[in-house]
């Protein structure tokens, strides 16, 4: 292909072109065109292209077909105000490229469609310029950029920089579809039958899973399951069966002497209990009818119970049965999370328990009912914590109504036994909010690093620390703080004035050198409370009783760090828990709706995570200087993320409060600018431990971290499952 080429346009479908101009009408709900001479556009094959057009009235969407893939890739161009401009890396095997005409009016145009392949140069001076255009003002000017720019070099390798740069400008890809992640992770990742017939050779040990299940009269679907259990490569399991002796099912234990019939009791949580009384095997899990297994499930989980032979309860990442009978709605779960399991029963199904422990703790009693499963997770955890997680979906069940009375019941017992309830309220059909008593009221210290600035909120021009004391003090409901702004000697006397009015106090850092940890930690040797609270100075509070609820999670045993949802000034979500992608942090679906609820709630209720951010973050003093504090070498970016990691080290979890909810005045559009020399530092120092993060799945993307489907993650999660074989 010549160096510049424009491709020609040919219609595809649902198109027409009238004849008084050259513009096109949409005649179908799937306007689209094909990209060509194909010749050319298979000299495109595994190339970075730059795709620029002009339009009118109209979305264009890039959709690439490449041989082995089983539908194509789509990158929505960005419009800009002269057409459109992106980077797109087309993968090997591009044969075909097509423009979609999304949000199409009666009529729309585009032309002058233009593709050429990006060199490194190029690729590299479109990155910055889009960068650029994102940075705010004052990021942009030269003299900021040299010295970023300089320590940029300084501290990164070339190829690195410009991966970087290339990877910040190009076209980002809507999210997979779980059909591909079926074909590309789990399809090609699985051993052969005959290598899993050898696993399970040369297992040490066979120990016998009791299934317990409790059917109406549903045979039908007591026949899917049982099949599914039949096909299993693992054969040392029994079927414990709480239901009417009908002929079918009379059939169904003639055939397989593993399957046992048992008298169903009145409930499904006393059948479950009378099933369980009938158990023979060392673990147990419960199954649904309807539900299929895996044909490897069994396998999996006891060649996971011989590297971990002291879990107590081993669960799965799941999905659906759709109307069609084809597998949707994935649930890929974090690893083991105890506030998590408090707001959602989120480990679900298959879980394996050990049979000892669950009959130690009560089994199913007949108060669970509605709730069984949620109940029995909540009261075995506060046994054992040597819970186990299998990142691969291995069960797959039919949609089921759940019973959000129950799950609060169990709930306020679980708070009952472990603290003290305060209240329970239900979010939604699987989601809830438990708050635990404050047993005490402890003197909280508020410490916000100032510069005294001001800021234009709401079109107006704001003293930032006046106007965050003002809504601390006038909205919080908690009595007992304290507040210690650290400033940089320079307050205006209206901010004094203001600092005075609202009871709080200052002391000032008279370094020369900007370090928002060493300010930070002055503030916390000034304070005097057990709790610290650290605020930027551009928070206002929506929530009264913001503190009570970070208090009640940090009461917990084991929580160290406790963070709040963030939201922007236009009500967009800034933060709601921090993950990590390629070793780095970043703020998951930041840019969302406010109000979003998240991957399987993951933002409507309270969630465990690696760490929070530190524009507001609740930490007990004596586990803030039982680390050190913040690592002052960490001047501008990262303390917060490392102070989390470092509690961390220590057995302390870091929780997302979604109950706690702020406003954080910080620019929506603002590409946070990292001092690379830091940056450098943050990987050596957690690089290893973060190549893997346990509450954010691999199939996921991260740029941004949206716990949406990444095709380019896929062969991560590949790579994980094959290794989990060896």
């Amino acid at each position: 292909m010549r160096r510049r080429e424009a491709l020609g346009l040919y219609p595809l479908r649902d198109l027409r072109r009238p004849a008084d101009d050259g513009g096109w009408i949409a005649t179908g709900p799937d306007p689209a065109f094909a990209l060509g001479p194909a010749a050319a556009v298979a000299a495109l094959s595994a190339t970075r292209i730059r795709i620029r057009c002009r339009l009118e009235a109209m979305q264009p969407v890039l959709a690439v077909d490449a041989a082995g893939e089983a539908e194509p890739r789509r990158y929505r161009l960005t419009r800009r105000a002269d057409g459109t401009d992106d980077l797109i890396r087309l993968p090997p095997g591009t044969r075909a490229l097509r423009l979609e005409a999304a949000e199409a009016g009666p009529r729309f145009r585009i032309d002058a469609v233009q593709v050429e392949p990006a060199g490194r140069i190029e690729a590299a001076l479109l990155s910055a310029r889009k960068i650029l255009e994102r940075l705010p003002p004052q990021e942009r000017r030269p003299l900021r950029l040299l010295r970023r720019a300089f320590g940029l070099v300084r501290s990164t390798p070339p190829r690195e920089i410009w991966r970087r740069l290339t990877r910040a400008a190009e076209t980002r890809r809507p999210p997979a579809t779980y059909a591909a992640w079926i074909q590309a992770v789990e399809a090609r990742a699985l051993p052969s039958s005959e290598a899993m017939r050898a696993s399970l050779a040369a297992l040490p040990k066979r120990p016998l899973i009791s299934l317990l299940m409790t059917a109406g009269d549903d045979s039908l679907h007591v026949a899917e399951t049982v099949a599914s259990l039949r096909a299993q490569i693992y054969p040392d399991w029994e079927l414990c069966l709480a239901a009417e002796a009908s002929a079918a099912l009379r059939a169904l234990t003639a055939e397989d002497d593993r399957i046992r019939i048992v008298p169903r009791a009145h409930g499904t949580a006393s059948s479950l209990d009378a099933a369980l009384a009938q158990a023979r095997g060392p673990w147990l899990a419960t199954v649904e009818p309807g539900a299929r297994l895996a044909p490897h499930t069994l396998l999996v989980l006891v060649r996971q119970l011989a590297r971990e032979p002291d879990l107590d309860l081993l669960y799965t990442d799941e999905d659906r049965i759709g109307p069609d009978g084809e597998r949707c709605d994935p649930c890929f779960k974090p690893d083991w999370s105890p506030e998590t399991l408090e707001s959602s029963f989120y480990i679900g199904g298959l879980a394996l328990y050990r049979t000892s422990l669950v009959r130690a703790v009560g089994g199913f009693p007949g108060e669970s009912e509605g709730a069984h499963d949620y109940d029995l997770a909540l009261r075995l955890t506060e046994r054992s914590d040597r819970i186990g997680h299998l990142a691969q979906v291995l069960y797959h069940r039919r949609p089921a109504g759940s019973d959000p009375e129950a799950a609060a019941r169990a709930l306020a017992g679980r708070a009952r036994r472990t603290g003290g309830l305060d209240a329970v309220r239900t979010l939604g059909p699987e989601h809830f909010a438990l708050r635990r008593r404050l047993e005490t009221r402890p003197l909280v210290s508020l410490v916000i690093p100032t510069a005294g600035r001001d800021s234009t909120i709401g079109g107006r021009t704001i003293d930032l620390l006046a106007a965050c004391l003002a809504s601390i003090r006038e909205t919080s409901t908690f009595a007992t703080i304290e507040i210690v702004a650290v400033d940089n000697g320079d307050l205006r006397p209206q901010t004094r004035a203001a600092v005075e009015r609202f009871g709080a106090r200052t002391v000032t850092w008279d370094k020369p050198v900007f370090n928002v940890a060493a300010k930070m930690n002055l503030g916390a040797r000034t304070s005097t409370g057990d709790v610290l609270v650290f605020l930027n100075d551009d928070i206002s509070v929506i929530t009264p009783d913001w503190i009570e609820a970070m208090l009640a999670l940090l009461a917990i045993p084991g929580v160290g760090a406790v963070g709040p949802k963030l939201l922007f000034e236009d009500g967009g979500l800034q933060h709601a828990g921090v993950v990590f992608g390629e070793g780095l942090p970043d703020h998951v679906r930041r840019g969302f709706p406010g109000d979003d609820a998240g991957y399987h709630g993951s933002g409507l209720a309270n969630r465990n995570y690696l760490a929070v951010t530190g524009a507001c973050v609740m930490v007990r003093r004596a586990d803030f200087e039982g680390v050190d504090g913040f690592d002052e070498g960490y001047a501008i970016n990262y303390n917060d993320i490392d102070l989390c990691l470092r509690l961390g080290e220590r057995g302390l979890r870091t929780v997302y409060c979604a109950e706690a909810r702020l406003h954080h005045y910080e620019s929506r559009n603002r590409i946070p600018t990292v001092d690379p020399a830091e940056q450098a530092r943050f990987r050596r120092r957690w690089g290893a431990r973060l190549a893997r993060d346990p509450y954010y799945p691999d199939p996921f993307g991260i740029r941004p971290p949206a716990f949406a489907l990444d095709a380019e993650r896929f062969p991560l999660a590949a790579q994980r499952m094959v290794e989990a074989w060896r």
